[in-house]
């Protein structure tokens, strides 16, 4: 699929068939998010692959959006500091971004959980072994979408562009 095709067509989606998601493209959706940019190259991320129907059984009651599917990949932090600053948030956040898109370009829903796991991020820590040095930043439900949302408003184009100084429209020449 084009990545303008797999950007377009992504929703969150919440309604899941439940059948299995294959483990190779379990693989492929994390090797993405591997490939994201990361500060100073630091790359302080790491990946459960949840697949099994026990632990997802016990994921669920922690949101919504996790109810139904049939796996979901956990993406853990290290929050360090880089010799610039910090950069952890925008690296997880660009590495979630880029694991939603492989899902949408092999077939498969998504959805990015993250304000929920806030308020039970020991109890996911404790489920998954996640060492104390690092912080469970968020998840991706993943599994074959029984319902795909429709396409919400966006913005147009003209209203959110500018060129060189805001209030100058970006033309096409």
């Amino acid at each position: 699929m084009d990545v303008f095709e797999a950007i377009r067509r992504r929703r969150s989606v919440r309604n899941f068939t439940g059948d299995p998601v294959v483990a190779a493209d379990l693989e492929k959706i994390v090797a993405a998010g591997i490939e994201a940019p990361s500060g100073c190259n630091m790359q302080l991320r790491q990946y459960v692959i949840v697949d099994a129907p026990a632990v997802m059984d016990n994921l669920r009651p922690l949101s919504g959006a996790i109810d139904g599917a049939p796996a979901a990949i956990v993406l853990l932090v290290d929050p360090q500091a880089t010799k610039y600053g910090e950069f952890w948030i925008q690296d997880a956040s660009a590495a979630m971004e880029n694991m939603l898109l492989a899902a949408e370009a092999l077939g498969y829903g998504a959805c990015w959980v993250e304000g929920a796991l806030r308020r039970c991020e020991e109890t996911l820590r404790e489920l998954l072994g996640v060492p104390a040095n690092l912080r469970v930043w968020s998840l991706m439900s993943v599994g074959r979408a029984a319902k795909t949302p429709p396409r919400p408003q966006k913005s147009e184009f003209a209203q959110v562009v500018h060129r060189n100084r805001f209030g100058e429209r970006f033309r096409n020449a």
